[in-house]
């Protein structure tokens, strides 16, 4: 056992831990439904260490997206999370990087672990040149948001998250419709 907690990417053996820090994630914020992802879905999308394509290889192998790291604390225990992807910078023609999850079981927070797992993903940001680091948090989740702020995170006012959910990109795309 190390002394100290330690962030490394995930592997395949890390998958259910990770779906069930996912499920937690939205029970949490209200939204247990919203996870639909399986351990399979994670296996053939993740970019893991055992199935590792390079993150920069991502960019020509879009299903492997996302890479996933994980964090373990002194004890042993996985006891924490966090899934990201490549993005791309238009008006600086340069990649950036998506938190798309951050997740720290409730007995381990309060250590510093989400901050070692934010500078994790900060590191590989720039390890790749990248320009910024970007995530959503929702607004009525004020422990992360202060948490975030606390690291020198901004809040953008002046955009707003617009989505197209599977139904509506169907919708959108479907050639029998009658345009409006």
């Amino acid at each position: 056992m190390s002394s100290n907690p330690t962030v490394r990417i995930a592997t395949s053996e890390d998958v259910p831990i990770i779906l069930a820090f996912m499920r937690a994630t939205a029970v949490e914020q209200g939204v247990p439904e919203a996870v639909t992802a399986t351990e399979a879905d994670l296996l053939n999308t993740l970019d893991l260490s055992d199935k590792a394509t390079d993150i920069s290889a991502i960019h020509q192998n879009l299903s492997r997206n996302g890479k996933a790291l994980v964090l373990a604390a002194p004890e042993g225990e996985i006891a924490g999370m966090a899934i990201y992807f490549v993005t791309y910078v238009a008006w600086s023609a340069k990649s950036g990087l998506c938190l798309e999850d951050l997740y720290v079981l409730p007995a381990y927070r309060c250590r510093g672990y989400a901050r070692l797992l934010v500078e994790a993903i900060v590191k590989d940001a720039r390890r790749l040149g990248c320009v910024r680091t970007e995530w959503l948090c929702y607004k009525e989740n004020h422990q992360a948001l202060r948490f975030y702020r606390n690291i020198g995170a901004k809040e953008l006012d002046n955009l707003t998250l617009l989505r197209l959910d599977r139904d509506a990109m169907v919708e959108l795309t479907d050639e029998d419709r009658v345009v409006k």
